[in-house]
């Protein structure tokens, strides 16, 4: 259903229109005069604007330049006489969507109004993604203090002014750093602060073993032989950029045809012929030294050369420790809005626990932890809702540390260890008890569901969830250094 103004000064011909768009279940309203429009316009926010052209007072371009005025996204359709179409071309060249010559046939003006809803809905969608685009990845949400993390906004402004990122060609762009530093986040505020922050913004994800189908999914497929025709990434990326996240394990093959596609800048569809020229900005992510792989024959030269044009180096966290403090009070705040609950705050040692940590998974790590931090604390968080590891206590990186109720497991893969299961049904009973026997708390400590906990529980011979007593303080939980966490700010 639609919102649709008409403004007619012919009382009958308003009345069948009113009539017959209100039978279709749109919401209509309607006037005699041009100013009276304009006025319910202002008020209403229509979806789309139907008036005559030949109005008394003002006429209908009057309508089309003030509605335009008050809500751009509006679509306005034009009623016009036969001896108006030159005024009525001259109206669409201004930013009218469409006209109807009277007499106005009633199924041809449904038919009109279908399509220019549809028309309204598609733009709302382009600039609803726009906007999601814009929240995902900006300089502000780059959060840091450090000279590292200034240097690197700076070097961001500095390229998205540079007249060669407005060229057909931009130059190629790579982001290298650690798992978790957020490297997908520069690359939406690369594309967010440049020309092309209005073009699509397509991601995808280089890792797979198959590399037909990666090949498929960048460059498209004619469809011949009975198939269906797709169109590419690259395609679908046009006049934005394409981000190829962790270049380094693309497939050999498309590798290949990445290198060729960036020589010669036009692409040849898989079953096509002839050619077409790309208008991508291509900003590619790496954790891994690419020199070095090329160097050990595991990448291609040709193609790391052409994606080292631009580097964006982001460092480690733990090389940036002053960025700490504002990161861990960045996460707070986001992982509090998405519970529904006042952000705590931190107390000094919590800061000074999270300074002290390695973070091998960098910003992800930290995002994890303060969410779980969240889940178990009250007003403020303190270390021991942080479970970070403890110094000392890491076999290193042979293995891991859980500490439990009352003992400490040490898992050393360079030796015999506990089983998977063994581990497992542990961690379940110390989080069972960490939440005093609350089932649904259990579950969103360890991202479970209610269910799979129950579950567990019972292959476990564990207290049910009925029957467990309620135990004060509960046990502390250690996960893997290397736990995944959502991406999130550097």
């Amino acid at each position: 259903m639609a919102r649709i103004l008409l403004i007619e000064d012919e009382a009958i011909l308003r009345r069948n229109i009113v009539d017959r768009i209100r039978a279709d279940g749109h919401e209509v309203v309607d006037a005699g005069t041009a100013e009276a429009g304009i006025d319910l316009a202002t008020l209403l926010a229509p979806d789309l604007v139907i008036t005559d052209l030949r109005l008394p007072g003002q006429d209908g371009l009057h309508v089309l330049r003030e509605v335009r005025r008050i809500s751009p996204r509006c679509l306005v359709v034009l009623l016009t006489a036969h001896g108006s179409r030159d005024t009525a071309l001259e109206a669409i060249r201004d930013g009218a969507y469409d006209y109807l010559t009277k007499p106005v046939e009633l199924r041809d003006l449904m038919v009109l109004i279908e399509r220019a809803i549809r028309h309204a809905r598609a733009l709302d969608a382009v600039e609803c993604n726009r906007l999601s685009e814009r929240r995902r990845g900006t300089l502000d949400a780059i959060i840091g203090v450090s000279p590292a993390i200034q240097e690197l906004r700076l070097r961001v402004r500095q390229l998205a002014a540079a007249p060669a990122m407005k060229l057909r060609h931009p130059p190629t762009i790579l982001i290298r750093g650690e798992t978790g530093v957020g490297k997908t986040l520069l690359a939406h505020a690369i594309h967010n602060e440049g020309p092309r922050r209005d073009g699509p913004f397509v991601h995808v994800t280089a890792g797979g073993d198959d590399g037909a189908d990666i090949e498929t999914e960048l460059f498209g497929d004619a469809g011949h032989g009975g198939g269906v025709a797709r169109r590419g990434l690259f395609e679908m990326a046009r006049g934005g950029t394409l981000f190829l996240d962790e270049i380094s394990r693309l497939p050999a093959d498309a590798r290949t045809r990445l290198s060729a596609v960036m020589e010669r800048r036009t692409i040849s569809v898989a079953g096509g012929t002839g050619e077409r020229p790309i208008d991508v900005q291509i900003i590619a992510a790496t954790q891994f030294d690419l020199r070095a792989a090329v160097q050990r024959g595991d990448f291609r030269g040709d193609l790391f050369h052409r994606l080292n044009e631009f580097v964006f180096e982001i460092p480690p966290l733990r090389e940036r420790t002053e960025d700490v403090s504002a990161l861990a009070a960045w996460f707070v705040g986001k992982h509090a809005e998405r519970l529904g609950r006042p952000a705590p705050r931190l107390s000094d040692a919590a800061v000074a626990a999270l300074q002290s940590c390695p973070w091998p998974g960098n910003a992800r790590e930290m995002s994890h932890a303060i969410d779980r931090a969240l889940l178990v604390c009250s007003d403020c968080i303190e270390p021991e809702h942080l479970m970070l590891p403890v110094a000392g206590e890491s076999p290193g990186d042979g293995g891991l540390t859980i500490r439990l109720p009352g003992e400490t497991i040490e898992l050393d893969f360079e030796r015999d260890c506990l089983s998977l299961d063994e581990v497992e049904q542990r961690i379940l009973r110390a989080a069972f008890a960490h939440t005093n026997g609350n089932l649904s708390r259990t579950a969103r400590l360890l991202g479970l569901t209610r269910e799979a906990v129950r579950y567990r529980l019972a292959r476990s011979e564990a207290p049910t969830p009925s029957a467990a007593p309620p135990q004060a303080g509960g046990g502390d939980l250690i996960v893997p250094r290397n736990a995944d966490a959502p991406r999130a700010a550097l």
